[in-house]
């Protein structure tokens, strides 16, 4: 019987794409129509198998009025003669479109997937199947090609995605008629499918038969293709995938940002072949959390031209979203209260060199700032300053060597609890950091309320003798002392669980027979 062939078409298919396992609590969507009875009827019998659970869900959308009241009852009946729980929801779509906006058609979708959704919720292994067939799957790359979309637009439907299962992807519409016709069961006719006011009865109606007279096998061949290009959309998403990941490393080697989640070196981008750079730029819009079905080809296309152009600029999604070109970076704008902040590294090596003394001078050798800036005029030889411009090593006059390195990924419990290697929240740091020793005026915020402490007397405190206070190493930005290297940090500046970015600094001490200690050893004996 042509009947028993459709079901294990249909069966095969759940089994090949793993749909169904025991033991699974399986949410119908169960309108009246055709396709929906089906489905029902399929997976009743099917059931008796594997071993699964059903129920059944109707919404009455308040469109039809009496010919939704016969849909409800018909559902009412089938599921009573099956012994299947059915679920019924009222809701008045076309009042909720007045206050959304929102088409009917889109708005239905919409109500209908968070009932189903909320159902799900009140089982274990709770799954939902909507009876999407072959000519729901041609209707809708159609409707995408038409609409300007990309490779992944032809990929349509999938056999399952998240929670959701399309067991009849496998078969036509005309096997679905055939296969209710041999087992003698009736169904409810929709007749807003008619009406070809909307896109897809249009393509359902006018188109399809149109290429069905070209080809016979049109529908199978447009769902043939989608196969393929699902295929290939999932290969290229994995290369974009890799190539946002390697901009995004590059980016964050060689410039300090402050606000930023992720950020992304634009000329990386632009040496990719044009088609992976489309790839990697819906990718990078997804990321930003708009639905890549609101983003036509001519956001893609604009994005792509500001990232190969030298110059800087912006371009505006849906949604608010705004992607920037700025300084080198491409990065997705936040949408309130950001003051972009991009520093690139200037001292970034391909591999990370023997330590050395970074761009800066000694005091001694600079002139001298003015009183007014805290400075002491007369300056000793265990006095230094070194500016850090960014990641990477700095030695200090005494051999002993400062690294500093950017932390994107973390989490609080690791934070290491060592007296040499401190954890900082980044967007609480300034932007003119240096490394140098004390200065008249110097404090630190020693409690959570804020409240600020003379440098001088926390030495006191500490008992660092007098005679080593003006050569202890400090991290700092003008007058405020971020680390006392080898003691605290600053209090405000901690890590918490609201920290995004970590930016950390280590010391490590000279080895005594360093070069440097050497040099300062004879200096000493000298002076002396």
């Amino acid at each position: 019987m042509e009947k028993d062939i459709i079901y294990e078409k249909v069966v095969g298919y759940i089994k090949e794409n793993h749909l169904i396992n025991p033991g699974d609590t399986i949410v119908e969507g169960l309108s009246g129509g055709a396709d929906s009875v089906c489905l029902f009827l399929m997976l009743e019998e099917y059931k008796k198998e594997l071993g699964f659970n059903t129920v059944a869900v109707h919404v009455h959308h308040g469109i039809r009025k009496k010919t939704a009241d016969k849909d409800q009852k018909f559902v009412e009946k089938l599921c009573a003669s099956a012994g299947v729980e059915l679920k019924t929801y009222r809701k008045d779509i076309p009042l909720i479109c007045k206050i959304t906006k929102e088409t009917e058609e889109e708005c239905g979708r919409r109500i209908r997937y968070e009932i189903f959704d909320e159902v799900c919720s009140q089982y274990e292994n709770a799954k939902i199947a909507v009876a999407h067939h072959m000519n729901d799957q041609a209707e809708t790359v159609i409707f995408r090609i038409i609409r300007g979309s990309g490779i992944k637009g032809l990929t349509g439907m999938e056999a399952k995605r998240d929670n959701i299962i399309r067991p009849l992807l496998c078969i036509k519409r005309e096997e679905i008629e055939e296969y209710l016709k041999e087992a003698d069961q009736d169904y409810r006719t929709d007749e807003t499918n008619s009406t070809l006011e909307y896109s897809r009865n249009y393509i359902r109606k006018k188109i399809i038969p149109k290429f069905e007279t070209v080809r016979k096998n049109a529908v199978e061949h447009i769902n043939a293709l989608s196969g393929e290009a699902a295929d290939i959309n999932r290969f290229m998403e994995k290369k974009a995938a890799e190539l946002l990941d390697e901009a995004s490393k590059e980016a964050d080697r060689k410039y300090i940002t402050k606000g930023l989640s992720r950020k992304f070196k634009a000329d990386v981008l632009m040496d990719a072949e044009p088609i992976l750079l489309k790839f990697a730029v819906r990718a990078l819009i997804s990321e930003s959390g708009v639905s890549i079905k609101d983003v036509t080809r001519s956001h893609i296309d604009a994005l792509c031209e500001l990232i190969a152009k030298p110059k800087s600029g912006e371009i505006s999604l849906p949604k608010g979203t705004t992607v920037v070109k700025e300084s080198g970076i491409v990065y997705i704008k936040p949408k309130e209260g950001f003051n972009g902040e991009i520093h690139e590294i200037v001292n970034v090596k391909e591999n990370r060199p023997d330590p050395i003394a970074p761009v800066s001078v000694q005091l001694s050798d600079r002139t001298a700032p003015e009183p007014s800036a805290g400075f002491a005029q007369n300056v000793s030889s265990d006095e230094f300053y070194y500016p850090v411009t960014g990641e990477g090593n700095y030695a200090l006059p005494d051999g002993s060597i400062v690294t500093c390195r950017i932390i994107n990924e973390f989490e609080t419990d690791e934070i290491p609890d060592d007296t040499y290697t401190k954890w900082m929240d980044y967007a609480k740091m300034s932007d003119d950091l240096c490394l140098r020793t004390r200065k008249t005026g110097d404090y630190l915020v020693i409690n959570k309320n804020g409240n600020e402490g003379n440098l001088k007397n926390y030495m006191i405190n500490e008992k660092i003798p007098k005679s080593e206070r003006d050569s202890v190493p400090l991290l700092a930005s003008g007058s405020k002392i971020y680390w006392v290297i080898g003691h605290r940090i600053s209090e405000d500046v901690k890590v918490t669980e609201g920290t995004n970015m970590v930016i950390e600094f280590s010391y490590k001490k000279a080895e005594p027979d360093s070069p440097e200690n050497n040099e300062s050893d004879s200096e000493g004996a000298e002076n002396e």
